[in-house]
């Protein structure tokens, strides 16, 4: 909030106030004189008289009260009860004195009636103090029971709730703290979450990253060493090495699209791209890695078929994701069927094969970050997983897209990921 809103702010509020006093002493004045006409018929010369003291007096006693009050509040802090104490000894002070000089004004006898009057107005205001006490007591517990959670709720305590009935501002006061307590606490546990994912995070990056440094670092050594000197077995060494390099590639690829998803930074570049042509090209190059695993790996198409606003690059990404995946868990012999389909004002891409399957109690964690399915983070020999990032990745991307990916499993009888883009 800007300065000039915050003094701004105080003065309307004091303008308003004082408006609303005027407003009350020109209707007080107003039933008073109203009653000394209808009860006492008196001359116009003492009605004026008598309007022009209720003037003078009902706007000496609110200033001075104001003032009074205003002072004393920074001199020691009132509290609402002696505030309230304050205010009622005052109007009832008052209201005494105005009779007495108001008897004298209009010549009003000084007998037994006077007196009279008088008692009931002291025993009213006696009433009227105490019972002021009361109202102000109530408001101020109310206020101490909504102080108290607000300290709890700085102390750390987001689960305390206050429990102030009623539908004043007390009330609403109390609701908007409670609202104030359930939104920090949501943010607390989004805050312990994403400190438990970060030391997942990073006790998994050195797991995935020591691994391959490691083998790389060992056989560049063996290579540099002459320690390998059979051409055949230089050569599978390089390849392995270059394996190796390219799997962290893909790591620090996927590290870095999840961080720009994490910051709200990432932007597509929508062309009009053919999903068919997309799914095509990665078959293509992935036929290689399915023959030497012993994986039939085909493409089909459905309907009919058009271009759709697609980012290619990062369509393409999510489909070799879905296929390194399916390569990971089809044993030799088995089926990868990529399918390209448009139905339902929809594009969509399903990849399903026939391998081990998931466990159902692992289907609600595949799209977390660094998490395999397989019981073993140990990879095969030869094996092109990554760090367990592609599934995040992929729903990364099809989200950003617009678009929605699920997954289906049975354990030994394979799995299907289907994505639906928007074709609109």
């Amino acid at each position: 909030m800007s300065r000039s809103l915050q003094a701004t702010r105080p003065l309307a509020q004091l303008a308003r106030q004082w408006a609303g006093a005027a407003l009350a002493l020109t209707l007080a004045i107003g039933a008073g004189l109203l009653l000394a006409q209808l009860l006492m018929s008196p001359p116009a010369g003492d009605l004026r008289l008598l309007a022009a003291y209720l003037t003078v007096s009902g706007a000496a006693t609110m200033g001075a009260g104001w003032i009074a009050l205003r002072l004393a509040d920074r001199a020691v802090g009132l509290p609402i009860r002696m505030k309230a104490f304050v205010g009622t000894a005052t109007g009832s002070g008052v209201a005494l004195i105005n009779i007495v000089i108001v008897a004298q004004l209009m010549f009003v006898s000084m007998s037994h009636d006077f007196k009279l009057l008088v008692a009931l107005i002291a025993f009213s205001a006696v009433v009227t103090l105490f019972f002021s006490l009361w109202v102000a007591g109530t408001i101020a517990d109310r206020l101490q029971t909504v102080t108290a959670g607000i300290r709890s709720l700085a102390g750390g305590d987001y689960e305390a709730r206050i429990d102030v009935a009623g539908g004043d501002e007390v009330a609403r006061l109390a609701a908007d703290v409670n609202l104030l307590a359930g939104r920090l606490q949501d943010a607390e546990e989004q805050r312990q979450a994403l400190d438990r994912e970060r030391s997942e995070l990073t006790a998994a990056i050195s797991h995935d990253l020591r691994t391959p440094l490691a083998s790389v670092q060992a056989m560049i050594e063996a290579l540099d060493d002459g320690v390998v000197s059979d051409s055949a077995e230089v050569k599978r060494y390089y390849a392995t090495v270059r394996r190796e390099v390219g799997r962290l590639s893909r790591m620090i690829d996927d590290l870095f699209e999840l961080a720009r998803m994490d910051a709200g930074a990432l932007k597509l570049e929508l062309h009009p791209v053919s999903l068919e042509e997309v799914a095509a090209d990665v078959v293509d190059a992935m036929q290689a890695q399915a023959r030497q695993r012993g994986v039939a790996l085909t493409l089909h198409t459905e309907g009919g078929l058009r271009e759709i606003a697609l980012d290619g690059a990062r369509m393409e990404r999510v489909t070799a994701n879905l296929v390194r995946n399916a390569l990971e868990h089809t044993a030799s012999g088995g089926r990868i069927e990529v399918t390209v389909f448009q139905e339902n004002g929809s594009a969509g891409l399903r990849v399903a094969d026939d391998g081990e399957g998931i466990e159902a109690d692992a289907m609600s964690r595949i799209w977390d970050r660094f998490y395999r399915a397989e019981r073993s983070r140990q990879r095969a020999e030869g094996s092109e997983n990554g760090a367990g990032l592609g599934l995040a990745i992929v729903r990364g991307f099809v989200e950003a897209h617009g678009g929605m990916v699920e997954a289906e499993s049975s354990p030994g009888q394979g799995t299907t990921f289907t994505v639906k883009l928007p074709a609109g």
